[in-house]
């Protein structure tokens, strides 16, 4: 999906084209068993064998298409590529039929940018009871998009007769107005579960962007929130145009409710305002708070926080600052944290697999606030020179235990017995934090290597 510069611009695109048909057929021609004039498109996974000419009981032309899917995971019968207009929105028509259970949805495959997009099941026996019947649906296209796959989704259909397809046309009509709400109205909510009232509505919102997932299933998705505190951030679920930590954006597309997680899908416009914007404050939480409705999608903050599981499972790791566990989860930032160690991390708050946790974003997101195993971090300790660039010495007991700490946390020097001099000069320039071990007391201080 491109970037466009002006929202106003973006929204006309396609108003005098009203009417005009850009796909139809009564699926009357057929060659070594497919259906042919614009059929059998690359995103069809229904097999020919499924797809059967049937010219009996025929209304429009000399034949139609029996599907047949008897399974529950849907197949696709498609059109193939067809010019179509960024934003514009296309009604299509179909002369169908199904038997008890049959289901159907159409939808469009975004040749552009690799994009699809799929409207609610249709019960055909319930809306048809058994005879061919004229069903529409209408798809919106995304910005960006210029060419994109009719697609004909279907489950369910018995195993002999299917759902029966007599004829189908696609032609520009008038879409949807979006309605211009902030974020916290889109979020705001007073009872569990918590479901927006915008639920299922096309809206228009803007933001900042405070999160963008870098990897994994979710790369490209990114959070807005347009102020600082309870209800003013939200997932936007698309990936199709390229932003940034700080772009303020307008967006288009529709509120959904996933399994409780609010969020905006079905984007059909992405507009980027302005780059290089301050972004809102964290909230400080406590790990148990974090789980609280009204910071779905928010930036927060927890501090002092120790590390209780540093291997959670898939990257993540545990940390706890005494009200309640919370997972910090991997997939805009990896970082290893050390077991015992005292964490403050800032991140977006985010449902996932049920769970809610904190995504970091980089490492400045992640502050070590204490060492495993040290009671007092106040203690003294004399290091000179300090700035070091190669020899750094320090005065400590025959059976102390020395361990230097990266900024990350990560152990990157440990040694035990006399040590009075330490060399550095391999050591990557920045702030670490030396910590000596003895019998009866733990002493620290930081070092910077130049």
């Amino acid at each position: 999906m491109k970037k466009l510069f002006t929202l106003v611009l973006g929204l006309s695109i396609g108003l005098f084209s009203y009417g005009q048909v850009i796909f139809e057929s009564d699926l009357s021609s057929w060659d070594a068993g497919d259906p042919t004039g614009g059929w059998m498109g690359a995103k069809t996974n229904l097999a020919s064998e499924n797809i059967i000419e049937q010219t009996f009981g025929v209304e429009h032309g000399t034949a139609m298409a029996q599907l047949i899917n008897n399974d529950d995971s849907h197949k696709r019968f498609t059109t193939t590529e067809l010019t179509v207009t960024e934003l514009e929105t296309y009604e299509i028509k179909m002369w169908v039929t199904g038997y008890p259970g049959s289901e159907l949805r159409t939808g469009y495959y975004d040749v552009d940018n690799d994009g699809w997009y799929y409207n609610d099941y249709l019960d055909l026996d319930a809306e048809t009871g058994g005879d061919l019947t004229m069903l529409t649906q209408t798809i919106t296209v995304p910005s960006g998009c210029t060419s994109a796959e009719v697609i004909f989704s279907i489950r369910n259909t018995d195993a002999l007769v299917g759902i029966v397809l007599d004829s189908v046309s696609v032609s520009v009509t008038e879409g949807e107005e979006p309605e211009l709400v902030s974020i916290y109205d889109i979020q705001y909510a007073t009872e569990a579960p918590y479901i927006s009232a915008y639920e299922g509505s096309l809206v228009t919102t803007s933001g900042i962007v405070t999160g963008v997932f870098m990897a994994g299933a979710n790369e490209g998705k990114f959070f807005i929130q347009d102020g600082e505190g309870a209800w003013n951030g939200i997932y936007v679920y698309e990936s199709g145009t390229a932003v940034n930590i700080g772009d303020s954006l307008v967006v288009t597309g529709k509120v959904d409710e996933f399994f409780e997680l609010t969020e905006i899908v079905d984007v059909l416009l992405v507009d980027v305002i302005s780059s290089d914007n301050a972004l809102p404050a964290p909230v400080e939480l406590s790990t148990a708070d974090v789980v609280m409705e009204e910071y779905e999608g928010v930036l927060v903050k927890v501090t002092d926080a120790a590390c209780t599981n540093d291997d959670a499972g898939f990257g993540q790791f545990e940390v706890n600052d005494g009200s309640g566990a919370r997972l910090i989860d991997d997939e805009m930032f990896s970082y290893t944290a050390t077991l015992g160690n005292y964490y403050n991390i800032t991140g977006v708050s985010f449902l996932s697999f049920g769970e809610v946790k904190v995504y970091p974003r980089s490492i400045d997101d992640i502050e070590v606030a204490g060492y495993a195993g040290i009671s007092n971090n106040e203690n003294t300790l004399t290091l000179y020179p300090n700035p070091a660039q190669n020899i750094v010495n320090l005065t400590i007991e025959a059976d102390a235990t020395v361990v230097i700490y990266s900024a990350t946390g990560a152990a990157v020097y440990q040694e035990s017995g006399n040590v009075n001099a330490i060399d550095v000069s391999n050591f990557d320039t920045g702030l670490y934090m030396v910590v000596v071990t003895t019998a009866s007391s733990t002493s620290s201080a930081q070092l910077m290597v130049k």
